[in-house]
């Protein structure tokens, strides 16, 4: 997500390089489930004993952390995504939480405007800043890995682990960006060597697990957005291991379905993949309406016909490219233009001249 297709890119004889397209597949379905997880949730009838249920733990146990991993699978060059970190991940956050502030309150008459504790979905950019910025840091040690699950499955025991700058969750999906960061080629062609029969038996195995867990599992559903420790859910210090040790397993799990089934060649996914951070953003605008206004809900199948359709309508429309296009637009201007021409202007103001800065000059002196 977050604009990062430049780098989806593979090696072909000769030094050309070619897109892969089964990455941006991937990227595709991944951002197609989102609104659909939201939907669901907010859209008025949601039981996590149901359909919606299964559907809703089916996506919320693997979508972002596949997400994630496929962030840290394109971060190969640790100090270029900290030279990038800020303007892809921080500057849209400092820009959309005023956005979101001003929809909510809006849509629903009142809002709180804080950008210590993320609002809605942007505790990702906070996630993808923290895991850029500091890559060139984490791999200088050669048990980050390890270090990475080990602090994973002890989070749900800090209390301060909550949402408060989502630590909870930058904690709780860091093992899978480093498991991606670390990932190479041959582990993937590995990966997707499974046979159709494999694939069919880990698939009806998960759907499997994941109706257990609506139906049968005391675990509330809010557990698997792993925004904060376990006895907010009311699980005991060693239920709360447990399941995350499930909570890592089963999404591993997933990915490696989804990396052997999922066709390699261009589509339409691949196009939606490409132009995710749009998607990801607006349709949370749409979500708030239909929190406020619930879906149409005659019977059972009227109303799932209208959350997929109203989801897939949102994957359609904010990854068109007028959409997609004019969103990366604003964050460019607002960048180049507005951020770092007051930045330039008040460094002036204050006569801050940074070694940069005296660099540019002396190079041109040299002219």
């Amino acid at each position: 997500m977050a604009n990062e297709t430049l780098n989806n890119t593979a090696t072909q004889a000769g030094g050309k390089k070619e897109r892969s397209y089964f990455f941006d597949t991937f990227r595709g379905l991944l951002i197609w489930t989102i609104p659909i997880s939201h939907f669901t949730m907010v859209g008025g009838n949601f039981h996590q004993a149901s359909f919606g249920g299964v559907v809703y733990i089916t996506i919320n146990v693997f979508v972002m952390q596949a997400f994630v991993f496929l962030s840290g699978y394109f971060s190969k060059k640790p100090q270029r995504a900290r030279e990038t970190a800020f303007k892809t991940f921080i500057f849209p956050y400092i820009v959309l939480v005023p956005f979101f502030f001003g929809v909510r309150y809006l849509i629903n008459g009142g809002a709180h405007l804080t950008w210590i504790d993320p609002p809605l979905a942007l505790w990702y950019l906070v996630a993808l800043f923290v895991y850029r910025f500091f890559l060139v840091d984490f791999i200088k040690s050669k048990y980050i890995v390890q270090i990475s699950i080990i602090i994973y499955l002890i989070a749900g025991l800090i209390p301060w682990l909550d949402g408060t700058l989502a630590a909870g969750r930058v904690v709780s999906y860091f093992p899978f960006f480093m498991l991606g960061y670390f990932c190479q080629k041959e582990h993937i062609a590995k990966i997707q060597s499974l046979k159709n029969w494999h694939c069919v038996i880990l698939a009806i195995v998960l759907v499997g697990i994941n109706i257990l867990l609506a139906y049968k599992c005391p675990v509330s559903v809010e557990f698997y957005l792993l925004r904060g420790p376990g006895a907010a859910f009311g699980l005991t210090w060693y239920l709360d291991i447990i399941m995350r040790i499930a909570d890592f397993i089963i999404p591993c799990a997933w990915i490696v379905l989804m990396l052997n089934i999922l066709p390699k060649g261009k589509n339409y996914l691949t196009y939606v993949g490409m132009n995710t951070m749009s998607v990801y953003i607006l349709h949370l605008i749409v979500r708030q309406l239909v929190k406020k206004f619930d879906l149409p809900d005659p019977n059972m199948f009227v109303y799932y016909i209208c959350l997929f359709g109203l989801a897939s309508l949102c994957v359609v429309v904010f990854s068109s490219p007028p959409i997609s296009k004019g969103y990366n637009w604003i964050f460019d201007f607002l960048y180049d233009k507005v951020y770092l021409s007051l930045k330039k202007f008040i460094k002036w103001m204050l006569g801050i001249e940074t070694n940069r800065d005296k660099a540019l000059k002396e190079a041109e002196k040299e002219k």
